[in-house]
């Protein structure tokens, strides 16, 4: 990609990769919205000089921060510490040319943290779903299952045809490239040096981050039908008295039941925690499944950060 919104393409999941992250961007339509990067600015807020690149979501990587000069393994690399012009980004080069608080340096940050996201929190997901479709199945090796009617049986064999569509690419996969884009964009926000304009604060602390309207409704015409494939699975497990005996629990699919639903997740679990690591169960889930994959992971970074998609 050379611009934020040129050169858009689309290809199909490879086969194997039935819930593996699809590795391909969302539909040009979507990607013409979600470049605007739309926010909603509020009125009566300033801010200093050398608070405009201190965004309390990335306050581990401010400039000078005390106590984060170091991390096991390396150096942090940091934000500027006033609105700078560089020339040279490529993970968020919307901002080139630009008084911004994003550096060459601080894109290795942006890259760790997207690689998170892509390789284990959002793999981990569609992983466990997996996982718990294989406890389920492992009910009809139980005495309970031999012992059952035919009729708790026929259930049985409903939810685990629900599952299907739900871990298949040609369902998840536009909803989840979706969602990938969108934690892409929280990675550029850390370029805004106006970020407070878009914001409520209290105590120093960001709780909300304010998106138009107009987002959600492109990430829901996105996730819609897998939003339907996972309501008919949960309703089959809940009719199915044999599933409810599956070992492993079932995976919490209620953030795509609806529109507020869905952006309501991604705000509290991306928009306010942009840079935050995986867990060691979303790591270990994530390993299981092979993660995302692992080809061209830096060329695939910068496809997705160019387009600062919209929150």
């Amino acid at each position: 990609r050379i611009s934020s919104c040129d050169r858009i393409r689309k290809s199909e999941a490879p086969a194997a990769m039935l819930f593996a992250l699809p590795l391909e961007l969302p539909s040009p339509m979507v990607l013409q919205r979600l470049c605007l990067f739309v926010l909603l600015p509020l009125t009566g807020h300033v801010s200093g000089l050398d608070e405009q690149c201190k965004d309390p979501l990335f306050e581990t990587h401010w400039y000078g921060k005390v106590g984060y000069a170091t991390r096991l393994g390396g150096h942090i690399q940091e934000m500027n510490s006033i609105p700078t012009v560089k020339t040279g980004l490529t993970l968020c080069p919307q901002y080139n040319g630009k008084a911004s608080c994003c550096s060459e340096e601080f894109e290795r940050e942006q890259q760790i943290y997207y690689d998170y996201f892509r390789n284990d929190i959002f793999p981990s997901k569609l992983q466990r779903i997996s996982v718990h479709e294989q406890s389920v199945r492992d009910v009809m090796n139980t005495a309970g299952y031999t012992a059952a009617m035919q009729v708790e049986r026929e259930q049985l064999e409903l939810a685990l045809e629900r599952f299907n569509p739900v871990l298949h690419p040609s369902v998840n996969g536009e909803c989840f490239r979706t969602l990938l884009t969108y934690a892409a964009g929280m990675s550029c926000f850390a370029c805004r040096s106006d970020w407070f304009a878009y914001v409520t604060q209290e105590s120093g602390q960001v709780l909300r981050v304010h998106v138009h309207p107009s987002v959600c409704m492109e990430l829901w015409s996105e996730c819609e039908v897998f939003g339907e494939a996972a309501a008919n699975l949960k309703q089959a497990l809940l009719d199915s008295a044999l599933a409810k005996q599956a070992k492993k629990q079932v995976e919490d699919l209620d953030m795509f039941e609806d529109q507020q639903s869905l952006c309501g997740w991604l705000h509290d679990s991306v928009s306010l925690h942009p840079f935050r690591k995986p867990t060691e169960a979303e790591r270990e889930a994530a390993r299981r499944g092979g993660g995302g994959g692992e080809e061209d992971e830096e060329e695939e970074m910068g496809r997705r950060l160019k387009q600062e998609p919209a929150l």
